[in-house]
């Protein structure tokens, strides 16, 4: 049976106005808040289950909730006042913000007689309560804040696997957690007592049901019994853990599959029934602690259950959000650093007498790899912002985007720098080696970018389905609509010349009057393949997964040229040093993202036959029966 995109009722969960700035009122400071900026809606009552709560005072502050920025993309519609890049840290506290990371910077950037950093020395450097509330001895940084904060520390990608993992339980509990688990567990948290970690990952997932690890609620002690293991889980050896994890569950007196249910569980590394299983030797972050962990007959109580048993899949939206953000953080770390190190290279380095600088070819590929990382870290603070900045915001797509440009765009930098450097970068141990390693293990642990591209296009095309309903129905029932069938064939919009009335030059320094016309014109476009996409192939659209696949790309470009337009439009307005580069790298990233958007919608537009896809869908066959399956070039057939 097909999700119908229309109704809404299927849900994919992997998860200046010349020249001068507009801004934003400013609505709370991100550094002082206490609870994540999405809405809190549960809370603890005397039966110790979950129920609609009115908001906190923090979250009162914030501006009203606005239409989500990427989901309207794909109908067609822009918030221009989102172009207005946040500015949600107050200039005193960002001042003492920068003055309290300088020991955390130093740290990090100064070598150490040992490569490994200890979870003492975190401790004291105070990076485990970055994100907890001043109630509980945290920081109480907001998201814009604490993900500044995570930048030190995130340029040393062992210590951070584990450090970013336990931001993500703090922030689950800070939003869907109960008050009661709060007081239990982000004291511990916020001082480090307590290490927090994922354990979602299993190595074979099963073929029907969600997860081998399985809870059952045991009525006689009114007590969870949960059974299973887990793998690529961070862990602190040595060290107490408290493991989130995310259990299937079946709901009682429910049969079969209409009964089952996801439960988040917190799980104490001290219970009996937790055991540490060996250690993965992966392919990239070696030095980390990546481990199995085994349950066997744990026993839990109804206090540790996040959220409402059986439900899981409610709260994992919230989950994958902040795994999310905070991992295109590491992945936007990593890619500083090899394009930092590309370009040292390339000044200490002469081949033929010339300087690799000099050379046009790897000018332009630094050049590119700049401007990725540009967008990359402009996409990342422009989301934060609108956490911090709104009340409720819906930034599902954003941060999903987000992750998605980041780690395709860090692998691609990774893999050129090995063809720049040459053969030496196949020592094991060189910069460029381990960089590849590092990248490829980020692309690869936790979510595929293909279910990932899945879900961005899936995500988009839902939200359109909703709002363009009648419109879709009408061009997919021509004979009893033939006044919409006859407008559309008077329409002159087109994929090579879109028409906008967006106006979004009026929004951003003149400067960026080009820019902000490639934005037009891809949204346009985007929209315009939407509409053909519901029409052609109505709900049998989640079955076409290149053009999917597509979809998320350009939905991806048109978030990055978004984001680098208001950062630059920003920078120049208020006078940053090197302001003037900035918009010409945001002019060259909305001019390659304009031609790139354009392709891949004339793909769509072209369809199967003529975009090629057909002739590769006819040759799976024969490669899924033989394999390779062309006889060798030199043979005869006589």
């Amino acid at each position: 049976m097909r999700p119908n995109l229309f109704s809404g009722a299927s849900r994919l969960l992997t998860y200046s106005r010349n020249g001068k700035l507009l801004t934003r009122g400013r609505s709370t400071k991100a550094t002082t808040s206490s609870l994540d900026s999405q809405h809190q809606d549960a809370a603890t009552t005397e039966g110790g289950r979950a129920e609609s709560v009115e908001e906190s005072p923090e979250q009162q502050q914030k501006l009203p909730t606005r239409e989500p920025l990427a989901k309207n993309f794909f109908i067609g519609v822009v918030d221009k006042e989102l172009l207005a890049y946040p500015e949600v840290i107050p200039r005193d506290e960002m001042a003492q913000l920068e003055n309290n990371l300088l020991p955390l910077k130093n740290y990090f950037v100064e070598p150490r007689e040992t490569e490994e950093t200890s979870p003492e020395t975190l401790r004291q450097l105070g990076l485990y309560g970055l994100n907890v509330a001043t109630d509980y001895e945290g920081k109480g940084y907001g998201w814009s804040a604490s993900l500044m904060a995570s930048e030190p520390d995130s340029t040393d990608i062992n210590a951070t696997l584990g450090l970013q993992t336990h931001r993500v339980v703090v922030d689950l509990l800070k939003e869907v957690g109960t008050p009661l688990q709060q007081q239990r567990y982000l004291q511990d948290l916020a001082t480090g007592k307590l290490i927090g970690t994922e354990a979602i990952y299993e190595i074979s997932p099963p073929e029907e049901d969600y997860f081998h690890t399985k809870a059952e609620l045991v009525h006689e002690t009114g007590k969870w019994q949960l059974n299973g293991e887990k793998s690529f889980v961070i862990c602190t050896p040595g060290e107490r853990q408290l493991f989130l994890v995310l259990a299937q569950t079946q709901q009682p007196n429910v049969p079969a599959a209409l009964g089952r249910g996801t439960t988040i569980f917190l799980v104490d590394s001290q219970h009996e029934g937790v055991r540490l299983g060996e250690k993965h030797a992966t392919f990239g972050c070696r030095k980390a602690e990546i481990r199995r962990v085994h349950f066997d007959r744990v026993q839990l109580g109804e206090d540790q259950v996040v959220g409402l048993p059986h439900d899981g899949n409610r709260y994992s939206e919230q989950l994958v959000r902040s795994s999310r953000l905070r991992g295109s953080l590491v992945g936007v770390s990593l890619a500083k650093k090899l394009v930092n190190e590309l370009a040292q290279y390339t000044v200490t380095t002469a081949q033929c007498g010339v300087q690799l600088q000099d050379l046009e070819l790897t000018r332009v590929q630094m050049s590119r790899a700049m401007c990725s990382v540009y967008a990359m870290e402009s996409m990342l603070y422009l989301t934060a912002g609108i956490l911090d900045e709104f009340r409720a915001q819906d930034v599902t797509l954003e941060s999903a985007i987000t992750k998605y440009f980041t780690l395709r765009q860090l692998y691609t930098i990774a893999s050129q720098n090995l063809g720049l450097v040459g053969p030496k970068s196949l020592l094991s141990g060189e910069p460029t080696e381990l960089g590849l390693r590092d990248a490829a293990q980020l692309c690869t642990q936790g979510e595929s970018l293909d279910t990932l591209g899945m879900f961005i296009a899936l995500t988009g095309l839902q939200h359109a389905g909703q709002a363009i309903n009648t419109g879709v129905r009408k061009s997919r029932n021509p004979l009893f609509n033939p006044g919409h069938i006859f407008g559309k064939f008077l329409d002159t919009n087109s994929i090579d010349n879109p028409k906008t009335k967006m106006q979004l030059s009026e929004h951003v320094h003149p400067s960026l009057e080009a820019p902000a016309q490639c934005i037009e014109q891809s949204v346009a476009r985007l929209q315009m393949a939407v509409e053909l996409m519901l029409t052609k192939h109505g709900n049998a659209v989640v079955e076409r997964q290149s053009e999917m696949q597509r979809l998320a790309e350009v939905g991806t470009l048109i978030y990055a040229m978004w984001a680098s337009v208001a950062r630059a439009s920003r920078s120049y307005c208020i006078g940053l040093p090197l302001a003037d580069h900035e918009l010409l790298t945001a002019s060259a990233i909305c001019s390659e993202g304009r031609d790139r958007v354009r392709t891949l919608c004339t793909e769509i537009y072209g369809g199967h036959f003529v975009n090629n896809d057909n002739n590769l869908l006819r040759l799976s066959k024969q490669v899924a029966k033989s394999g390779y399956f062309p006889v060798h070039p030199l043979t005869f057939n006589f």
